[in-house]
């Protein structure tokens, strides 16, 4: 049953109050690389991004967030795309987490999209490391399922 216009509008209103939004663009053809890596992990593209967020501030040596355990609880919404670019899934960070993605951005002197990327490049690398040493870097316990 889809959730009614007073249901949409309490989420909406609580979404703005207690969430950021980050836009996010890639090049056409790795939306599926993104997908396919996290769906490979057993993570959501929300999760997969959000802890590739929070793993690349922390290791950067910016402030460690205040859940260093990669979980990301975020709703997940699609985001506008240019023509040239595809739309993807992207987390919606909590306010204290955007506030540490500006400040590190704002540090290296980045943009947006150049820091998500790169999040994303590099926990991409990081977990395909732990699944050549049988660890799934998504699960508690690590162990993969092959």
């Amino acid at each position: 049953m889809p959730a009614s216009k007073a249901q949409q509008k309490a989420v909406n209103k609580y979404m703005a109050a207690n969430y950021d939004r980050i836009n996010l663009t890639v090049p056409k053809g790795e939306k599926e690389i993104v997908q396919a890596h996290a769906a490979a992990i057993g993570e959501s593209v929300n999760g997969f991004i959000g802890r590739a967020i929070k793993e690349t501030i922390a290791r950067d040596g910016a402030e460690k967030p205040a859940d260093a355990s990669g979980s990301a609880t975020a709703t997940p919404v699609s985001i506008g795309a240019e023509s040239t670019v595809q739309a993807i899934s992207a987390p919606i960070l909590p306010s204290e987490q955007m506030k540490q993605v500006k400040a590190h951005i704002a540090k290296t002197g980045e943009d947006t999209d150049a820091f998500i990327e790169r999040a994303v490049n590099e926990q991409i690398n990081r977990d395909s490391m732990a699944f050549k040493l049988g660890v799934n870097p998504a699960k508690k316990g690590g162990v993969t399922n092959d």
